[in-house]
């Protein structure tokens, strides 16, 4: 038994309670509720009740001033120590407690201003996470990758057993079909949010990963039971059985995705939780698809297992198919490797390692003198002036581009000129053959 359990006198599945304040408290959070946010409002009134040393039915009992006092007292504890969000998710509980036991708030002059430094949170691009999955081990690998490319709860993810999965994983089809009902609560009383049923899916790397890891598992345990979670604890104090059958915490699970962008080098990686892949995924259908095109906005709320209006719901559950190809058509494909300032420091790099010096000092006057060049253009033109490389002249491109011999005769008459000139040559039939450097066309007409 929990010591909330004990301390408000609740039965093991929270339904009912000893005390009919409380049980008038359970009926309304029921109502609206999640199994998560009762654990924290049970947690929070037992150590109300701890501090104020009395029963939650004699404490309703007292007086407004005094109950007012009590409550004070109690969250103010928390700010004292520096506890912030305790303290306003105290008084939040309290205030619940209250209101459900037909209290007016207003008659309380409760003072709930206490501010909260919301954490940093860093959400990794497409590129970090596929940094990340390539940095760890088979287990964490799946775990990074079918978090991003799902979208799932924390929750959720350690909630699936082998069984729920079987049949696809071991085909050769993708995306694998991820159904988020309320039977996962069996396993992990909150890995429904709202006990909203919906579908989402597991793309080609992800399923890839999780199909390497399963293999090791076969390897290393000869088989995979129906019962086993996808993603087991596997704690050393377990036996092997009870360490697969055994939910991993979510802690746990926050430490494996914080750990991997510390091992892939991603500078905010302190502040990357598992959450944090989810808002990766949705910035993914948010780009859209490959071909340009945007995936329709009750496609993303259901997927991110939002709950939909009316009928909608029903409708996306009946089209699963039709939804697995819309989300196939969106990118999952990291971004190109190196950025454009990679690039860059990139050849600065080689540049200096030519004995070219103050390569820097030497872009930024050029930039200065030429403002139409960019960097990687200052670049270039700094490394082919110390290498002795001359720019392509117009006898070059005549001979490589704009001449074709017949016989003893010229086919074509060719020409570099500026592009603000490209009108009126166009206009006496000439045809650009090449875009240069600088604003420079190489051109051509047949003779």
């Amino acid at each position: 038994m929990h010591f909330y359990e004990d301390l408000l006198k609740l039965d093991t599945d929270w339904r009912n309670s000893k005390y009919s304040s409380v049980q008038r408290w359970i009926h309304a959070l029921n109502r609206k509720g999640s199994t998560s946010t009762l654990r924290a409002y049970f947690k929070l009134m037992a150590w109300f009740v701890r501090f104020s040393r009395i029963s939650p039915d004699e404490f309703i009992k007292l007086p407004h001033d005094e109950m007012t006092g009590m409550i004070q007292d109690f969250c103010d504890k928390f700010s004292n120590e520096g506890k912030k969000s305790t303290a306003l998710n105290a008084m939040k509980a309290v205030r619940s407690f209250l209101k459900a036991n037909r209290f007016k708030l207003e008659d309380f002059e409760l003072d709930s201003s206490y501010s909260v430094m919301k954490k940093p949170e860093y959400v990794p691009s497409k590129n970090d996470v596929y940094a990340m999955a390539s940095a760890c081990d088979l287990k964490w690998s799946a775990i990074v990758l079918c978090l991003f490319q799902s979208g799932l709860r924390n929750s959720a993810l350690r909630a699936l057993t082998y069984g729920m999965l079987k049949d696809q994983l071991e085909g050769a089809e993708y995306p694998v079909k991820v159904h988020v009902t309320g039977d996962l609560r069996k396993v992990l009383p909150d890995a429904c949010k709202e006990n909203v049923d919906y579908w989402t899916f597991f793309g080609k790397e992800a399923s890839e990963a999780l199909k390497r890891y399963l293999g090791w598992r076969r390897e290393r345990y000869g088989r995979i039971d129906d019962e086993e979670l996808l993603f087991p604890s596997e704690a050393r104090t377990l036996t092997k059985e009870e360490g697969l059958r055994r939910p991993m915490d979510q802690w746990h699970l926050t430490r494996i995705v914080k750990k991997a962008a510390r091992k892939a080098r991603i500078k905010g990686w302190r502040d990357v939780r598992a959450h944090s892949l989810r808002k990766t995924f949705r910035a993914t259908l948010d780009a859209g698809y490959v071909d340009g095109g945007q995936m329709a906005e009750d496609d993303k709320e259901y997927l991110m297992g939002h709950k939909l209006p009316g009928s909608k719901a029903p409708y996306h559950n009946a089209n699963i198919d039709t939804l697995a190809q819309r989300y196939m058509q969106l990118n999952w494909a990291p971004a190109s490797q190196m950025t454009k300032e990679a690039k860059v420091e990139m050849i600065q790099t080689f540049a200096k390692s030519l004995g070219i010096n103050e390569i820097e000092l030497r872009i930024q006057k050029m930039r200065q003198e030429k403002p139409e060049i960019d960097e990687m253009g200052a670049l270039g033109k700094i490394i082919r002036e110390e290498l002795g490389i001359k720019p392509l002249e117009a006898k070059m491109v005549r001979q490589r581009e704009g001449e074709e011999d017949c016989g003893n005769h010229k086919k074509y008459e060719s020409k570099i000129v500026d592009e603000k000139d490209l009108l009126s040559y166009i206009d006496e039939g000439w045809e650009i053959i090449r875009e240069l450097k600088d604003g420079k066309l190489a051109i051509r007409r047949e003779l």
